[in-house]
């Protein structure tokens, strides 16, 4: 029997167009998960390192990204502890507003605003984290006073709020809001440092008495 014509239809003559293939390798993750993993990456590599820098072969071995991951989103690790460092800060400026906002009138929450700071240096889960933030590593990092500055204005914000809304009840008879408020940051940080350097050795609540009885002396805290 000869062979019979075979019918072609449009779809056997016409060819579909080839699906365009993903030039490099395969993105596994969302960027912003990326992201997160480098930055989750680098607080664990410096918790853990005790002295010398880290170099970005080690954040991304941490990571399970490569190289190339690292730098599809930050041109340097100075960058990325930035980037580190600014996360860190935005999440004690939640957790300090969080605080204050809970605060029945100025007085209160003065003191809890001064507790949650001094906690920088007593709570063992905050301590860690901030002495991270405070190493080597990441206060050499290009650009870190500039940001250190912004950190510090954000976190006194409710600090002065706090102090104005003092002086308009009365609570504050002598504050000058916007001075005092970087006057008294400065006296907890210095407190903050000496704990951390072993100088200040009183507890939790004898050093927030003391720094307490300085303020209120300072701002004129009527009795």
């Amino acid at each position: 029997m000869p062979p019979q014509p075979h019918n072609t239809t449009d779809s056997d003559s016409v060819s579909k167009p080839a699906t365009p293939r993903r030039l490099g390798r395969p993105l596994h993750h969302a960027p912003e998960d990326e992201r997160s993993m480098l930055i989750g990456a680098a607080y664990r590599v410096l918790a853990n390192r005790q002295s010398g820098s880290i170099p970005v072969g080690e954040i991304c071995a941490q990571a399970g990204l490569s190289t190339r991951s690292f730098y599809r989103h930050y041109k340097s690790k100075d960058e990325l502890l930035l980037a580190m460092f600014e996360a860190e800060g935005r999440r004690v400026e939640i957790e300090l507003a969080e605080v204050v906002d809970l605060a029945t009138g100025p007085l209160v929450a003065l003191a809890d605003w001064l507790r949650f700071c001094l906690s920088l240096s007593f709570d063992p889960r905050r301590r860690r984290r901030a002495l991270v933030m405070q190493s080597a590593e990441v206060t050499r990092a290009s650009g870190y006073a500039a940001v250190f500055e912004q950190m510090q204005e954000r976190h006194r914000t409710p600090l002065v709020r706090i102090l104005e809304a003092g002086v308009a009840d009365g609570s504050f008879r002598h504050a000058r809001p916007a001075s005092d408020a970087v006057m008294i940051q400065d006296v907890v940080s210095c407190v903050i440092t000496r704990r951390w350097n072993g100088v200040e050795e009183a507890d939790a609540d004898v050093a927030l008495a003391s720094v307490v009885d300085f303020v209120s002396r300072l701002i004129g805290v009527r009795d």
